[in-house]
C-alpha cells in the first residue's frame, strides 16, 4: 500500500539568552577502551538496566561493540565485540528485550554493498541469533536488496525493525518489518515511505499502543532536505511532511514520545548556519495541525547532532556546538510545551571534539553518552580517528 502524504509547516520561535555558557562540571565514566576509534554510541534503558553499543576501529576495521552499565553509567562487565568478519560495520542501534540486548547495524562489503543486520545477545554476551534484514520466511521470500541505517524498537517479546533500502529501479525508501523474539518474521517487509538518495538517518519510537513513529530527512518533491514523519498504522503507513519547503535543509531529526506528548529536534540551515530546533507539544498537534518550533541555539558556530528524550514531564535535549573552536556537548531541559526550564549547560571542556550525544531518561535526570576525540584528527568514515565513548549523568 502506498502511503498517504500530508504536508505540515513549522512556525519558529527564536529563543533569546542562549549564548555560550561556562562548562558545568559532570562526572565522566569511560565506556569504551578502544585505544583507536569508538563512534556513534546508542543507549538503551529499561527495568533490566542500561546498555550502550557503538562502532569501533580497534580491530583494524569498524566492528560493533556493546557494554552493560549501571544506572550511573559505570560499566558492569566487559566490552563485547558483536561482529567479527571482513565487512565494515557501522551505526549500531541498541534496545533491551527482557534481560538481553538487541542490536541493529549495517555492514559495508569491499565492493560497496550494504547489508543491514539485527541480532540478540544474552546478558553474558553470548550470541543468540543474527539475521539479515529483511528477514525471509516460507510465506514471503526476501528479494536481493541492499539495506542501511537500520533501527530496532522492542514491544514486549516482539520487535520492529526499519531500514533504508536503496534501489536502482525506483526511488529509495524506508522499509519496516515485525520480528518475534527469535528473530523470525512476523510480517513481510513493507515499503513505508519514499526517501530519495541523500538520506543517511532514521530514528523512531513506539507510541503507547506499540505503533512505530519514524522520522528522517529527505529531498522528496522538495527543493532541499525536509523533515518527514511516518506513522505505521494497521491501515498502512501515514506520511507527514513536517517542515516547509523553504530551500534550506532541515536535517537529522530525533523524536521522543511520552503520555500523549511529543518532542522533536533537528538542525536547520535557514539561519545561514546549522542551528538546533525543538518542538514540544501534543501528538495531535504534531500529526494534524501546524506546530511551533523553537530555535534553541544562538551561536555563530555549527550546532548539530541533537537528540531528545523525556523524563516525566521534562524534555532533555543534548547537542554539540563548535563556536569555541571545537565541538562541545551541551544539555538543556524544557517543559512539556518546549519552553526552557533553565539555560543550556556546556558539559565538556576539552582541547578536542565531543560529538553525537545519545540521551536516555534515568530515575532523577538523564544519562548522556558521546564520542570524545582524544586527538584532533578524526580520520575518515572507514578508518576513524582516535576517540572513546564516555557517559555522564545530569539532573
Amino acid at each position: 500500500m502506498m502511503p498517504s502524504v500530508y504536508r505540515l509547516a513549522f512556525s519558529v520561535v527564536v529563543l533569546s539568552g542562549c549564548s555560550a555558557p561556562a562548562p558545568t562540571p559532570v562526572s565522566i565514566h569511560h565506556i569504551s577502551q578502544s585505544g583507536q576509534g569508538a563512534y556513534e554510541v546508542s543507549l538503551a534503558v529499561s527495568d533490566a538496566g542500561l546498555a550502550a553499543a557503538w562502532y569501533d576501529t580497534r580491530d583494524g576495521n569498524p566492528e560493533i561493540y556493546a557494554r552493560r552499565l549501571d544506572p550511573d553509567g559505570r560499566p558492569t562487565g566487559p566490552e563485547w565485540r558483536l561482529t567479527a568478519d571482513l565487512q565494515l560495520s557501522y551505526e549500531a542501534d541498541v534496545a533491551l528485550l527482557d534481560d538481553s540486548l538487541v542490536v541493529a547495524w549495517y555492514d559495508r562489503s569491499s565492493d560497496g554493498r550494504l547489508e543491514s543486520r539485527v541480532g540478540r545477545w544474552a546478558r553474558d554476551g553470548t550470541r543468540t541469533w543474527v539475521r539479515s534484514l529483511p528477514v525471509s520466511s516460507p510465506e514471503h521470500a526476501t528479494r536481493d536488496t541492499q539495506a542501511r541505517n537500520p533501527l530496532v524498537l522492542v514491544r514486549g517479546t516482539t520487535m520492529f525493525c526499519a531500514w533504508i533500502e536503496p534501489s536502482a529501479d525506483e526511488m529509495s525508501a524506508v522499509y519496516g518489518q515485525w520480528l518475534d523474539e527469535d528473530g523470525q518474521a512476523v510480517t513481510p517487509p513493507a515499503r513505508l515511505a519514499p526517501i530519495g538518495d541523500t538520506t543517511w538517518n532514521l530514528n523512531g519510537v513506539l507510541d503507547e499502543a506499540g505503533r512505530p513513529w519514524l522520522v528522517f530527512d529527505a529531498a522528496v518533491e522538495t527543493e532541499s532536505e525536509e523533515l518527514f514523519l511516518v506513522r505505521v498504522l494497521p491501515s498502512g503507513p501515514l506520511v507527514l511532511q513536517l517542515t516547509a519547503d523553504d530551500g534550506f535543509p532541515s536535517k537529522y531529526p530525533d523524536l521522543a514520545l511520552s503520555d500523549g506528548r511529543v518532542a522533536l529536534t533537528w538542525f536547520d540551515e535557514r539561519d545561514g548556519n546549522r542551528e538546533v530546533y525543538l518542538f514540544g507539544g501534543s501528538l495531535d498537534g504534531l500529526a494534524h495541525a501546524s506546530v511551533s518550533a523553537r530555535r534553541v541555539t544562538q551561536t555563530p558556530g555549527e550546532s548539530i547532532g541533537a537528540y531528545v528524550n523525556w523524563n516525566g514531564g521534562r524534555i532533555g535535549l543534548a547537542w554539540s556546538d563548535d563556536h569555541d573552536g571545537q565541538h562541545e556537548v551541551y544539555f538543556q531541559p524544557f517543559d512539556q510545551g518546549g519552553a526552557p526550564l533553565e539555560p543550556a549547560r556546556r558539559l565538556t571542556d576539552n582541547t578536542t571534539a565531543s560529538l553525537i550525544p545519545a540521551i536516555v531518561p534515568l530515575a532523577d535526570g538523564f544519562g548522556l553518552a558521546w564520542n570524545e576525540d582524544i586527538v584532533a584528527e578524526r580520520g575518515d568514515h572507514e578508518t576513524g580517528g582516535r576517540s572513546e565513548i564516555v557517559f555522564a549523568r545530569v539532573e
